[in-house]
């Protein structure tokens, strides 16, 4: 009998070799470089909330982008959708103090998920309707928006008690609960989860998810077998935009209870490589989320115990994405 070796278990354990005779060559203390990798995101309960919520994050994004890839579409703007989920629940909830909590946080995640979802639908109803290329439109229009916001953060925005470039606080009432005090781990871990359940039984378990893939695989059988496929793209560019916005949401409201500059701190980018690693199957959108957060989180650990540079811990792990991402990424 032959032994199979799965290719994606070639390309991780190539990922993993490559980190670690990256840490023997460029850190000035390889071992406790190596050390701080493997073991500094499970040291302590606050670093494991942090893991955990970073991933819950990038699930999130990763589906969105998934969502799109899986129709045959490429969102390049999740960074931009991300940002302008973050603010806008934010305003929401500022403008409207005295409604009670349980109706408001969900309504106001829900209105930074429509940002998302309009911003996105806009690349993907201008490939429907003009043939736009909506990778390239997706990301001009992100980063024409991602300025104004800054700007809106800065300046009209802007709380003057703060020394920070951000809005005005929330109420602590309409703020996500912390599972892991001090940890930034909230209870966008559950949504987190059901998401990345639904968008499983979608994709894999609906008439829906079967014509996206479908769709993705080979647009003109698809069409051909009276599959609407220019809905079905600019459809799931719209839910990857709204995804992308959750996620901003709940950052907002979760770990930081304002809408900062810059602060969507590269959910939809990182998304992109979430739903790579993971080759867009819904399956591995969560090991995938985990698996970045876990190296991003062990790296940051890396530098600042070990001597190890910023520099060069994001050129390991670019070296391990790419080698985990190497050769055909098409889903099944």
């Amino acid at each position: 009998m032959k032994l199979r070796i799965e290719p994606k278990a070639l390309t991780l354990s190539g990922g993993i070799i490559l980190l670690f005779l990256g840490m023997l060559i460029i850190s000035p203390r390889p071992a406790v470089a190596l050390r701080d990798t493997l073991i500094g995101p499970l040291l302590s309960s606050f670093a494991f909330g942090n893991l955990l919520a970073s991933a819950s994050l990038l699930t999130i994004s990763g589906i969105g982008i998934a969502a799109a890839m899986s129709s045959g579409s490429f969102n390049l703007g999740g960074e931009g959708q991300a940002y302008l989920g973050s603010l806008l629940p934010v305003l929401l909830i500022l403008r409207l103090p005295a409604l009670p909590p349980a109706l408001l946080i969900p309504v106001a995640l829900l209105f930074g998920l429509l940002g998302g979802g309009i911003i996105g639908w806009i690349s993907g109803i201008a490939r429907e309707k003009l043939g736009a290329d909506e990778l390239i439109s997706s990301y001009l229009v992100s980063s024409a928006l991602i300025p104004v916001i800054d700007y809106l953060i800065a300046v009209p925005l802007r709380d003057p008690e703060s020394y920070l470039l951000q809005t005005e606080k929330i109420p602590a009432v309409y703020r996500l609960s912390r599972l892991l005090p001090p940890s930034q781990l909230t209870a966008a871990l559950f949504i987190a989860l059901l998401a990345a359940a639904a968008w499983w039984f979608v994709n894999r378990r609906s008439l829906a998810g079967f014509e996206l893939r479908l769709t993705g695989a080979n647009h003109r059988f698809a069409r051909f077998a009276g599959v609407a496929v220019g809905r079905y793209r600019s459809g799931a560019m719209a839910a990857s935009g709204a995804l992308c916005g959750l996620a901003g949401g709940l950052l907002s409201l979760g770990a930081y209870g304002a809408a900062v500059q810059g602060g969507s701190f590269g959910i939809g980018w990182n998304g992109i490589a979430v739903a790579l690693i993971a080759r867009y199957r819904p399956a591995m959108i969560l090991p995938a989320a985990l698996f970045f957060a876990y190296l991003t989180q062990g790296l940051t650990s890396a530098v600042m115990d070990s001597g190890l540079s910023t520099e060069m811990s994001l050129l390991l792990q670019a070296a391990v994405f790419i080698a985990i991402t190497a050769g055909d990424g098409a889903g099944e």
